[in-house]
């Protein structure tokens, strides 16, 4: 499908990049350059009425793209919103892994959201015994282990382990030798082709994925952490010691949520605790009655949670939650900030529903805590932030059962343990130390974060800076717990409430789970070299986060380990490749559960052209950048910049050396599978992470923490935006099919000035931020339509929603919103107006127009010659190449 192109505008120079320097030794047409819009169109119209089945590998590799509204069923691979991997042809030796350059590795999101349609993930228990597991490699029991002896026996197909079950004293006749059988729960006999009678009817041996439940079983439960020499916060007075044997296991529990506030002078004076108290009251409530909510729906924190609520200044305030109506909430304050200890044994936290059940045509005891809040500290607070103390104050609330800490934060933590000061950012950007910017200031609060991670408490942080608030230092608790970082400078309640409301309402209604504990297994011959995250690793092959949710991956790369069982420990290619992802966790609800999501990738291949048939080009540019944002505590920024082009450019070598030998030197020639990677990998190279240019730390470590946290979609959204043309968008866009129910999506518009009309209205979304970018000659009927005026002057940049009108056009643009926020989980983004040559959010509006010279950086056609310029070299001079240069 062609894109229209009609008087189109040029790019204004306040978002001009750079520009190539030196003879092109390619002459590129920009209309011949591969389209990620016409990508992105295809594989949809590809998906549009077929769905997706998880287990056609060895015929079709070919797995929707994440910008593509698809149907999962699960025939025994697991659906790649779940588990994703780069490749589904995996190289059978390190040295064709090694050659190939192509990212061998997986994104685990476990508790991902499932497409409208799909079945939920079904529910296996086998009663008071643990789910069967391998003897050898401890590996899960599912759809691709195979069985013999007439079904006495399965043979793993992680490890070919052959598991005979328990050894009983049954002696069959004329022999003394015992006989193994598997437990009678799982034993069903063969048909003739060797296929279980009951596989049909067991999800754990036909689907992908399963929840095995464990909460029966004490040795699944979470361990209790061992003492620290220099424990973070002081056992409360008259705790009973207990013995070893009751320290060591923790019963499963429902959730409990801790609210953890600063109502310092700064925050409590800008209403900013009034805000939050107010979305925290529509996060467990929903909208009250009176009140018409703009967001996707109304959502409501998960019955089963319990919460309690902990504000602070210089000072920490513990807050009882009485079961008793006719009690008030009162306030319990700690002021030894240095030495901290919960004040209270019982009251602390309360169940949200069963409060309001019990108040009638009475306030329940929650609400009546959101009015004081804010109430009591607009009268008095003290200016100084013990962000430091109250966390350590959560975590002593918490630390004997697990659970979530919500914090948040408004100015820099300048009082008690952990106190930061002003970095100097200014003088070290753009120099070799300007890493140490992306590191926590004072290595106390990365030992909190471990001893939280290790209590099984994971920590989502709001921060609502005026001025420098240090995102790296906060941020190292949610990211080595497993939890989110919301980052919202210059906070305007008008504008970005509604955000806040949304951002609140789908932390505590989204999939959760708490006390976990993750470990990804692989055939023989491959193993986890690398998590790419910086959640706690207890050791080299577990990863254990406090929490982690629906939004929340983590990542790791794939290599050989001369294991195999083919020649010198290769892969032996008659057999096929196997990855299974396991999560053991506690629900909100308070079970105990093992989440296992399988893989089953065909045989490995011999052949580098088979290896790229094999790669998934959005998970492999989502590890490329993940590896990238590893090495910001560690390099400059120009040396990982200059990494991220010299992977591409061995990637793109090795499939011009071993697949297209024979075309000429002079043109540029792109794998099937990565046709779109010279534009991802310079809008890479774009992000607010890595981009040349002054950027201010704290908008640089908030962006790492989701580059390494989210999933593939995020990201790939993050790299190039979806961007609509609203001035001309067709009648049935934005309306729901009356036949599928589904709505009918727009034709993209390709992230560049050069397709935008002066007289066009552009709706651009990243998942950040939604932009409505009106040229200045668009039709005042657009405007009437839109907005129910005809001169844009009456528009501001204080607009922070679309008027809901009637109109078709005012229908078609907020249902097209609104799916974007579906796909989120509900999750509202600011929506901002962008006039040309008018709003300051337009310079924002341009630095996504990724296909452009911006952000210090190439247009997408001045990039391809600079990236085949260096192929060109690197095939005349080819001494080294070939390995990733870091």
């Amino acid at each position: 499908m062609s894109t229209r192109r009609r008087r189109p505008i040029t790019q204004p120079p306040h978002s001009s990049g750079r520009h190539l320097k030196g003879l092109r030794s390619l002459i590129i047409d920009p209309s011949q350059i591969p389209s990620a819009v016409d990508y992105a169109w295809e594989d949809q119209s590809r998906w549009l009425d077929a769905p997706y089945f998880t287990a056609g590998l060895h015929d079709d590799i070919h797995i929707p793209s994440v910008s593509t509204d698809y149907t999962t069923i699960d025939r025994g691979n697991s659906s790649p919103r779940l588990l994703r991997m780069s490749c589904y042809s995996i190289p059978a030796s390190a040295t064709l892994a090694i050659t190939s350059s192509v990212p061998i590795g997986f994104i685990f999101q476990p508790f991902a959201d499932q497409g409208s349609g799909e079945e939920s993930v079904p529910e296996v228990s086998y009663q008071d015994e643990a789910p069967p597991r391998c003897q050898k490699c401890l590996g899960y029991i599912n759809p691709w282990v195979t069985w013999t002896a007439s079904g006495q026996i399965w043979i793993c197909n992680l490890c070919n382990e052959r598991n005979e079950g328990d050894k009983i004293t049954r002696f069959p006749v004329m022999t003394l030798t015992p006989t193994f059988v598997v437990p009678a729960a799982l034993f069903s006999p063969l048909d003739r082709l060797g296929r279980r009678a009951d596989s049909s009817k067991r999800p754990e041996l036909n689907r992908g994925t399963v929840d095995f439940l464990v909460t029966s079983e004490s040795k699944y439960h979470a361990t209790q952490p061992l003492p620290r020499l220099l424990p973070s916060f002081v056992s409360s007075p008259g705790t009973p010691l207990k013995s070893i044997e009751e320290h060591d296991m923790r019963a499963p529990v429902p959730m409990s949520t801790l609210f953890v506030i600063d109502v310092s002078f700064m925050a409590s004076s800008s209403g900013i605790v009034r805000s939050i108290c107010d979305s925290i009251r529509y996060a467990l409530y929903g909208a009250p009655p009176n009140e018409v909510s703009t967001s996707a729906g109304t959502a409501v924190a998960d019955p089963a949670m319990r919460v309690g609520f902990l504000t602070f200044d210089s000072t920490l305030h513990y807050w009882t939650l009485p079961s008793d109506r006719s009690l008030n909430p009162s306030m319990c304050i700690v002021s030894d900030i240095d030495d901290v200890f919960v004040p209270l044994r019982e009251g602390i936290f309360a169940d949200p529903v069963e409060a309001r059940l019990r108040r009638h045509s009475f306030r329940s005891t929650i609400e009546a805590l959101l009015d004081l809040i804010p109430n009591t500290f607009e009268v008095y607070s003290s200016p100084h932030v013990a962000a430091g103390a109250a966390i350590r104050g959560g975590l002593a609330a918490l630390s004997r059962i697990g659970g979530q800490i919500l914090l948040f934060q408004s100015s820099l933590c300048s009082y008690g343990p952990g106190l930061l000061v002003p970095r100097g950012e200014s003088e070290l950007a753009g120099t070799a130390k300007e890493h140490t910017l992306f590191v926590p200031q004072d290595p106390s609060w990365s030992d909190l974060a471990e001893e939280c991670a290790e209590s099984g408490v994971g920590i989502n942080a709001w921060v609502f800076p005026e001025s420098f608030v240090d995102v790296a230092t906060v941020g190292a608790l949610t990211s080595t717990t497993g939890g989110e970082l919301f980052f919202h400078p210059r906070y305007n309640i008008t504008r970005d409430e509604q955000v806040l409301k949304s951002e609140l309402a789908r932390i505590l209604s989204r999939a959760t789970g708490y006390n976990c504990s993750i470990r990804v297994r692989c055939s023989d011959g491959l193993h986890v070299s690398q998590y790419l995250s910086l959640i706690s690793q207890p050791t080299n092959e577990t990863a254990a986060p406090g929490i982690i949710g629906a939004d929340t991956s983590i990542s790791g790369l794939i290599t050989h380990n001369g294991h195999g069982s083919g020649p010198s420990g290769d892969l032996d290619d008659r057999e096929d490749v196997y990855v299974q992802a396991a999560i053991l966790y506690t629900s909100v609800s308070g079970q105990r559960k093992v989440r296992v999501c399988n893989m089953r990738l065909g045989r490995p291949s011999r052949m580098v052209g088979n290896v790229f048939r094999g790669a998934d080009m959005d998970a492999g540019v989502t590890l490329l950048l993940k590896e990238a944002a590893l090495l910001t505590p560690s390099r400059t920024l120009a040396e990982i910049r200059a990494s991220v082009t010299q992977k591409l450019v061995d990637l793109l070598t090795a499939y011009r050396k071993y697949c297209a030998a024979a075309v000429q030197t002079d043109k540029l020639i792109l794998p099937e599978s990565y046709k779109l990677l010279p534009v991802l990998g310079n809008a890479m190279l774009k992000t607010k992470a890595l981009k040349g240019g002054f950027v201010s730390s704290d908008v640089r470590s908030s962006t790492h923490h989701h580059i390494l946290s989210e999933g593939v979609t995020p990201t790939i959204s993050r790299l190039y935006p979806r961007i609509i043309s609203v001035h001309n968008l067709p009648q049935k866009v934005g309306i729901p099919d009356p036949g599928t129910g589904r709505l009918t999506l727009a034709y993209r518009t390709p992230a560049s000035y050069a397709y935008l009309e002066a007289d066009g209205a552009y709706l651009l979304d990243n998942g950040e931020v939604t932009i409505l970018w009106l040229g200045n000659s668009v039709s005042p009927q657009i405007l009437l339509d839109l907005f129910g005026v005809e001169d844009w002057d009456t528009l501001g940049p204080s607009l922070s929603h679309l008027p809901r009108s009637q109109t078709l056009l005012s229908v078609q643009v907020r249902n097209l919103i609104a799916h974007e926020e579906t796909r989120r989980g509900g999750r509202v983004v600011p929506f901002v107006i962008a006039r040309q040559n008018l709003d300051a959010a337009e310079l924002e509006f341009g630095n996504m127009l990724v296909e452009d010279a911006n952000n210090d950086g190439l247009s997408y056609a001045d990039y391809m010659c600079h990236v085949h310029n260096m192929i060109v070299e690197r095939l005349t001079k080819p001494t080294g190449w070939g390995l990733f240069s870091d």
